[in-house]
């Protein structure tokens, strides 16, 4: 199979380096960024392209988009009509617009379009979902989760965080877009949700344009609540979600990056912990790498993704929503910043 990666920031190289390792017999990287590029492609062993049009003429099997979040959509259009099947990186896009016409596309060219919803094969997210589906709460009637990490310890050391999507309205960043995961991975749990609503402020001194600190109430069909903490300020990173049912309580917590600690407990009145799952030290590129296994699987007509364009597109709506309804209140402009 040949794969071609798309920017080779943080995330490019860790799924490039992923392809080397799964063995993938052809891996080309490109990036308009030359030095960047050439240091990855030599470093990984890669063969680097100059341009997206060069890499697409190679005739790519599969293409994983990396690229900021702004050039998405266009991205992963111009890869299908070039005939490959798409990872794209989360959010989705910065925009509904242009999501039906990627869809169609992908349609007419029968290929497929996924989202790297990773947190899917976290342990954390992975094993409370089983819990779930084995009954262990009863019927759930709430969720709550958090996801804090400073952005200025997100990046690679060295990469300045003014400098990344994530820092710029225009390029899809804020911590709402940022932490899609969230909403992702509560739907998976839980259900479709039929209301959002948010408030967002910018709290601290990041030099950011858009917010750093969110809190999201979801409305679940099913009934139950949602509450959902999201911050670029945290000095500890910290991850993880509670399902309240009528039976019984199931906790996942994550604390720090490397070594990153997982934990996933039920508790019921009366009866000790019960440990679902418990890691020291789990490795996060392993859902990285489980993640790449499906996507070259389903590439390949070998399997059916955990993520297709339809769940990341309403993860996107969802986040947009509730971005939205925050502005609405006046509160996620950056200080000093008014509206108009």
């Amino acid at each position: 199979m040949k794969v071609l990666v798309v920017g080779v920031g943080s995330i490019g190289r860790r799924h490039a380096a992923n392809l080397r390792a799964l063995g993938v017999g052809s891996v080309s990287v490109t990036d308009p960024d030359a030095a960047r590029l050439g240091h990855v492609a030599r470093e990984l062993g890669l063969r680097a392209v100059p341009h997206l049009a060069a890499g697409l003429d190679g005739g790519p099997d599969a293409v994983v988009v990396c690229a900021p979040t702004h050039r998405h959509l266009e991205i992963a259009e111009a890869a299908v009509e070039a005939g490959a099947h798409v990872l794209v990186e989360k959010p989705l896009a910065h925009s509904l617009e242009g999501v039906d016409r990627l869809a169609e596309a992908a349609a007419r060219r029968r290929r497929g379009i996924y989202v790297g919803c990773n947190m899917r094969f976290h342990p954390g997210v992975a094993t409370v979902r089983s819990a779930l589906r084995d009954g262990a709460v009863g019927r759930a009637l709430s969720y709550y989760a958090r996801f804090i990490h400073s952005l200025r310890n997100r990046r690679p050391p060295g990469q300045d965080y003014r400098d990344t999507y994530s820092a710029r309205r225009a390029e899809g960043g804020g911590v709402i877009l940022d932490g899609v995961h969230e909403l992702d991975y509560l739907r998976w749990l839980g259900g479709e949700v039929a209301g959002v609503d948010a408030w967002a402020a910018h709290v601290s001194d990041l030099e950011i344009d858009v917010e750093d600190t969110a809190v999201l109430m979801l409305e679940f069909a099913s009934g139950a609540i949602g509450h959902v903490l999201l911050d670029f300020v945290s000095p500890a990173k910290l991850r993880g979600c509670e399902v309240i049912g009528e039976t019984a309580v199931v906790r996942w917590a994550s604390e720090g990056k490397t070594p990153e600690r997982v934990r996933v407990s039920r508790d019921v009145p009366g009866q000790a912990s019960e440990i679902l799952f418990e890691a020291d030290a789990y490795d996060g590129n392993a859902m990285y790498l489980e993640e790449m296994r499906w996507f070259l699987a389903a590439a390949a007509g070998e399997a059916t993704p955990l993520a297709d364009l339809a769940a990341g597109s309403r993860a996107l709506e969802l986040a947009l929503r509730a971005r939205a309804t925050a502005e609405a209140r006046g509160d996620a402009l950056p200080r000093g910043v008014e509206s108009g």
